[in-house]
């Protein structure tokens, strides 16, 4: 009989930031559609100045919190353009569903030297994102 790895799996939505490795936040972003969809877009910079992303969909409560995450894309290693490659791609689809788009809100976190600061702002920033996100 095989063993059975009982360890949660991971949230593949979330981002680990090591600053012992050398990585940092870079940008986040939320996509809102008037349908009422929240897309979130989050990224760190690796120490060979390559990005790695993680972009998913799910309802946003007004505390920030992100519930039914579903759709999870994670993408590893690219160059810092995708950042909004990958923005723009979250907005075509969701126009490509016959949906609008009610809103962008991004993060740059470039300029915050510090990843606790970065991770304090972040935080800051989804709460605020979610205040001003109308739910449909």
């Amino acid at each position: 009989m095989a063993e059975v790895d009982e360890a949660p799996a991971p949230d593949m939505t979330t981002l680990e930031v090591d600053p012992a490795k050398g990585e940092r936040f870079h940008k986040a972003a939320f996509v809102h559609s008037k349908a009422g969809t929240t897309h979130r877009l989050v990224a760190k910079l690796l120490p060979d100045g390559k990005l790695d992303l993680v972009r998913f969909a799910c309802d946003l409560g007004a505390d920030g919190i992100m519930n039914k995450k579903r759709g999870t894309r994670r993408i590893e290693s690219q160059p810092v353009e995708r950042f909004d490659v990958e923005l723009a791609a979250i907005q075509k689809d969701i126009t490509g569903k016959g949906e609008e788009v009610q809103g962008v809100w991004a993060h740059d976190l470039t300029n915050i030297q510090d990843v606790a600061e970065q991770a304090g702002s972040l935080k800051a920033w989804v709460l605020q994102a979610a205040r001003e996100i109308k739910p449909s």
